[in-house]
């Protein structure tokens, strides 16, 4: 990635992080499906803003098809499961679980986008990233976790949004259309999507009060962490790739991490540091910042060279490039 999709990936990480905090505080005046509402509402009209502003239009209608269904697997869906998941599990695990999106991304790439295939470096540096992911968050420190139901809301989360990176790229990508425009469209969708959804099953009775703590994390829940962060994710959907951009989930826990000991005044144990610097190495690893560990091989013994046979080692190595590419 060049220099500013890295400022993107960054500033998504950091939007993301406090998500999960967010979630919390609003679950306690809100049921998952008003929250998801809420928060896909207040994104929708920052995004509408920033499109009007800039003047751009919404998509084409012939592309609406899949952008219904890139809100329902990237928003409608994830945003719900995830709250789910918060009212039954911890948030440590439900980040873990999140972690996990990058992995189920390389598989789903791997089998619909021929130009996503998992190389050796990528692989490498994912699975080392998800072990630095567990170390950050250490999931050995925490007293429970949860139901199992709960973690499975938030497994069901991550491949959800695991499915709507690769349907981004896949159908969606190659039409060439504006980031904010898809981010607008998509919101604005699973804002419908979600209403009619929530105003048929449960209702709008909020089951707490609404008082100031969750209205203000539902605004920037909406604002920040949905409007503003799917915009830089579409980009980076666009620009890196599914897997490339699914990475951001490896630093969404570390993000956590710093804003609850400087915000909340958390106590950082040295798990944090040392996973945090797994997690970035393993994320330059699969960008190709750094070598992957050379397998050298002894020397071959020396031989006499045979004329006839020379067109056969010549043809092998011609493979090599397109191999490679």
């Amino acid at each position: 990635m060049n220099p500013v999709n890295w400022a993107r990936f960054g500033l998504l990480a950091a939007l993301w992080g406090c998500s999960f905090a967010f979630i919390k505080v609003s679950l306690d005046a809100f049921e998952p499906l008003q929250l998801a509402f809420g928060r896909l509402l207040v994104g929708a009209l920052v995004v509408s803003v920033i499109l009007a502003v800039t003047k751009r239009a919404l998509p084409d209608r012939k592309v609406w098809g899949h952008i219904v269904v890139a809100s329902v697997f990237g928003n409608v869906v994830p945003f719900t499961l995830f709250a789910v998941g918060e009212q039954h599990t911890t948030a440590t695990i439900a980040g873990v679980v999140q972690g996990a999106t990058p992995l189920v991304t390389l598989g789903l790439a791997a089998l619909a986008i021929r130009t996503e295939k998992p190389t050796a470096r990528k692989v490498t540096g994912l699975v080392v990233g998800f072990v630095g992911l567990i170390v950050v968050v250490g999931p050995w420190r925490t007293h429970g976790v949860g139901s199992l139901g709960g973690q499975l809301a938030c497994v069901g989360a991550a491949v959800s949004y695991a499915i709507s990176f690769v349907y981004l790229r896949r159908f969606i990508a190659p039409h060439k259309i504006p980031a904010l425009a898809v981010t607008a469209a998509q919101l604005t969708s699973a804002m419908v999507i979600t209403g009619v959804i929530t105003t048929f099953t449960i209702g709008w009775d909020l089951p707490g009060e609404l008082t100031t703590g969750p209205l203000l994390s539902l605004l920037v829940l909406g604002g920040a962490s949905t409007g503003i962060a799917f915009v830089l994710m579409n980009r980076l959907i666009a620009d890196a790739g599914p897997t490339t951009a699914s990475g951001v989930n490896y630093l969404v826990p570390v993000f956590s991490v710093i804003v609850g000991a400087s915000a909340l005044g958390e106590s950082v144990t040295w798990n944090v540091p040392v996973g945090g610097a797994v997690v970035i190495a393993a994320l330059a690893l699969a960008e190709g910042r750094l070598p992957l560990p050379s397998r050298r091989t002894a020397a071959p013994p020396v031989a006499a060279p045979a004329p006839a046979s020379a067109p056969a080692p010549d043809r092998s190595q011609a493979n090599v490039p397109q191999e490679a590419c």
